[in-house]
């Protein structure tokens, strides 16, 4: 009975196929694991005409605000989404614990970072005016941008 072949007494005639084979082997979980990681991560994000809808009950003028994903694509969901785990669903940022003060009863109420409203302005004016600084395209500032007249 002949004794079993390691990979140091193999000849090379007996290696190539081998190493062929592993190569291969290799190549295709590289493949797989190129593609199906990327989608254990995805996220089913809104499209660009997305549009952030109003807490119930806040009577302001627009009913909603548009929004594109695709512009801000460059950005990690977790800068505006600042609760998100990265796996969970994202939870409006009007939700319990977050931004849920819907009305400002005092004007100091409106200077609360939980005040809705105070947290969409400095977070999208804030960022859009950092852009303008530095001489990047950017989104709107001014009112009328997001507000357009009805």
């Amino acid at each position: 009975m002949k004794p079993p072949m390691c990979f140091f007494t193999q000849t090379e005639k007996e290696v190539k196929p081998m190493k062929k084979s592993m190569i291969l082997s290799l190549t295709v979980v590289a493949l797989v694991l190129a593609f199906v990681l990327p989608n254990l991560y995805a996220v089913d994000v809104p499209g660009d005409d997305y549009m952030i809808p109003k807490p119930e009950g806040v009577e302001i003028k627009n009913k909603s605000l548009p929004f594109s994903h695709s512009k801000h694509g460059e950005y990690e969901c977790t800068e505006c989404h600042h609760t998100w785990d990265g796996a969970g669903e994202i939870q409006a940022c009007t939700a319990a614990g977050c931004h849920d003060l819907y009305v400002a009863a005092t004007p100091d109420d409106r200077k609360d970072i939980k005040f809705w409203e105070k947290a969409f302005h400095d977070q999208c004016i804030g960022c859009h005016r950092d852009l303008r600084k530095e001489q990047k395209p950017t989104g709107p500032v001014a009112c009328t941008g997001c507000h357009p007249k009805e």
